[in-house]
């Protein structure tokens, strides 16, 4: 009851609540539906309850706000129903349509209690959304900007928009650590968030940072994991999704979730469903390039050892043909000589008994003849000489070829090669000790040999 003290009634402030109460319960006395933001959620782990803060915006400025409250059990129905309706948990940030009551505490104030909320309404704004900011971006010619971005050959230096604790950077992280220092990668975090109310400004802030020094980078993900289905609303907004579509080095995603795909994932250079799908499409870019350089690598290993074995074959070849040509010369010579000394002896004999100024003369003509015969031999000689050492293994090596050793053997052919065997491989000016990474057998090779067995 309220106090009197001379002219004045004083209520204590417990009752003036009670009155308010009583007022207000008999004012309202049926459920009525709202429509308000959702700014922020403050959901209680341990009570399971929410007491979200619920408020009206005109032109970005807060009109109206209100304390809401949804009890445990009301939430459970709550969030089965959005991720069922609309894919994604109930979160900060988004506008929805909601049936309340009026409830009002002499100590916690005035309150809005959700009973329920119309998830075909915020499907609807959310959809609505990204529609009219795939139309804007394609109006604006800008929707596939980026995927026509040029992307280096080995992006090295990577820009992240994530946060050290996301569950999606650890995942990326995980993926990409044994090769970091393997093929030299680089990441710079730019830390943001990744959901919920300030996802878009700090996103964009921090893609205006990298923009600034987009000479150093050569390209940007935009990692988020861990988190579920919430809070994909924010990568539908038109502004985010502009600065993706016009950045001038290529935007990759990995955002974490399987259902359809956001506009910022559709505007960026590609997209990955998970922060580890992206690291493994980000390193099956340096794979695929090691791949090539081994295969052609080995190409040129393989055309390198069969020029060389067909150098060295039609070397010997030249040689032993230079030889036998020498044995038979010289065996032709020897038995020219023979038979001219005999007839020298024998013509001798007679000249003696007959005329010995005919002697005198036959021996000087023979003596000039058989001179010139030498020197024409030795010219001969010189010749085979001058073709011996051109054809000549060292001469070969001052030409740009080489060839291999093993144990100080020569390696003729490829069945005398293991893998993992060490060869020397002998050049004109020095050696260099190698290791055989693969050996593997040239069918074209081993029908040149049998050709050229058979031509010899």
């Amino acid at each position: 009851m309220p106090e009197t003290t001379g002219d004045k009634v004083i209520f204590s402030l417990l009752e003036v609540c009670n009155s308010i109460k009583k007022t207000l319960d008999a004012r309202y006395t049926s459920r009525f539906w709202v429509r308000a933001e959702l700014m922020k959620l403050n959901y209680y782990k341990y009570s399971g309850h929410a007491y979200p803060d619920l408020v009206q915006k005109d032109d970005g400025r807060i009109v109206a706000q209100l304390r809401g409250i949804i009890w445990k059990s009301d939430l459970l129905k709550i969030q089965t129903a959005f991720q069922r309706d609309v894919n994604q948990s109930l979160t900060e940030g988004i506008e929805i349509l909601f049936e309340s009551s009026i409830t009002y505490d002499p100590v916690y104030g005035l309150s809005l209690r959700i009973h329920q909320i119309d998830t075909t309404f915020s499907l609807g704004l959310i959809e609505k959304e990204k529609l009219q900011t795939i139309e804007r971006l394609r109006n604006e010619g800008i929707f596939d900007s980026n995927k026509k971005k040029s992307l280096r050959e080995l992006p090295k230096n990577v820009a992240i928009i994530s946060v050290e604790t996301s569950k999606g950077w650890a995942d990326f992280r995980q993926v990409v650590e044994p090769y970091i220092q393997y093929y030299g990668l680089f990441f710079l975090m730019f830390p943001a968030l990744l959901q919920g109310e300030g996802a878009v400004s700090t996103i964009r802030e921090q893609l205006r940072r990298i923009q600034s020094v987009a000479s150093e980078f050569d390209m940007v993900m935009i990692i988020r994991g861990g988190g579920g289905e919430a809070g994909l609303s924010c990568y539908n907004n038109y502004d985010l999704c502009r600065d993706i579509a016009t950045f001038p080095i290529p935007v990759l995603t990995g955002i974490g979730h399987s259902t359809n795909l956001t506009v910022a994932e559709m505007v960026a250079y590609h997209n990955a469903i998970t922060p580890t799908a992206l690291a493994e499409y980000y390193l099956d870019i340096f794979k695929t390039r090691e791949s090539e350089l081994i295969w052609t690598a080995d190409s040129i290993s393989k055309y390198t050892s069969l020029r060389i074995q067909q150098q060295k074959n039609k070397l010997n070849n030249t040689l032993l043909r230079v030889q036998n040509s020498c044995a038979r010369q010289l065996s032709s010579m020897h038995s020219t000589i023979e038979q001219t000394v005999e007839n020298i002896h024998l013509s001798t004999h007679q000249a003696l008994q007959w005329l010995p100024t005919v002697i005198t003369q036959a021996i000087e003509k023979m003596r000039k003849n058989f001179f010139a015969y030498l020197s024409k031999q030795h010219k001969e000689l010189q010749t085979y000489s001058r073709i011996i050492r051109i054809q000549h293994p060292e001469n070969i090596l001052k030409k740009g070829y080489a060839y291999l050793l093993a144990d100080n053997e020569a390696i003729k052919n490829i069945n005398q090669l293991t893998q993992n065997q060490e060869i020397t491989i002998v050049l004109k000016d020095g050696r260099a000790l190698s290791k055989i990474l693969h050996v593997e057998k040239n069918t074209t090779n081993e029908q040149e040999k049998k050709e050229t067995g058979t031509n010899n």
